[in-house]
């Protein structure tokens, strides 16, 4: 079984929501149109128990198009703008629990990279860098990471650079988890005492996939559950918030393999 662009979306968006509890403040990143609809659909579900914070904007209205424009004209669509350094304030205090990141890399300790894949001297990829990816997960109760594209460059035992680390700072005495997952286009994978286990798997994928697509052992494929497809509910919430369905954008043309 192989799975449409539309069906990763889909899946991939209502998981992380799922994620997403009542009373969340969700920081989300410019340019990750699937947190930001996962955040929308969350804050939907619980009836604005959750606020999102998307590129400096709170709880802006409307859906993800709303969101995505630019900032001058977002004047009344949303009751304010926090700075850089507020929302750097925010997460130093806890008062943002979640943060939705889309990183380069991520490894079997969940360490993340926004920043170069190959070797230092002769990287044959750059990207734009940590910004905050080296406080957040040192900060925050939450860190939840999702890749569209699950291969082993992707997911490898070692990531090339470590932008933030995935477990946390050692020394903080805070409630700082680190970060606690990744959602994939094959996989759902939780980070227990900092190692990836196999928490589901997709409908179109199963465990030998998920295996030969990541470059670190997972936990026993019988203790991974089958990931539930999004409800009708939820597909409802997601025309709402996303019509035009930004959130497929992110999936490549090569993701979802089929498993059988």
């Amino acid at each position: 079984m192989t799975a449409s662009r539309g069906e990763i979306a889909d899946l991939m968006v209502v998981a992380l929501a799922r994620m997403v509890a009542a009373g969340d403040v969700v920081g989300v990143g410019l340019g990750t149109p699937i947190a930001l609809v996962a955040a929308l659909v969350a804050r939907h579900a619980t009836r604005h128990g959750v606020h999102v914070l998307a590129g400096g904007a709170l709880d802006v209205s409307g859906g993800v198009e709303s969101h995505l424009r630019d900032p001058r004209d977002k004047h009344g669509l949303t009751p304010g703008f926090v700075p850089h350094l507020d929302s750097m304030d925010m997460a130093e205090r806890q008062a943002m629990t979640l943060q939705f990141l889309r990183p380069a890399q991520i490894d079997r300790f969940g360490n993340l990279n926004t920043s170069r894949i190959g070797a230092r001297s002769a990287p044959t990829a750059r990207f734009s860098g940590g910004l905050a990816t080296a406080d957040v997960p040192a900060l925050l109760p939450r860190v939840i990471a999702y890749h569209p594209d699950h291969r082993p460059r992707s997911l490898p035992a070692r990531v090339d650079w470590i932008t933030g680390s995935g477990h946390g700072w050692a020394g903080s005495t805070r409630r700082a988890a680190g970060t606690v997952a990744v959602v994939t286009d094959l996989a759902v994978i939780e980070f227990v005492d900092g190692r990836g286990r196999l928490k589901s798997i997709h409908p179109w994928s199963d465990a030998s996939t998920v295996g030969e697509n990541t470059g670190f052992e997972l936990s026993p494929p019988e203790d991974a559950l089958p990931t539930p497809e999004p409800t009708p509910e939820e597909l409802e919430t997601l025309d709402l918030v996303d019509p035009r369905r930004r959130r497929d954008e992110e999936v490549p043309d090569r993701a979802g393999r089929g498993g059988g």
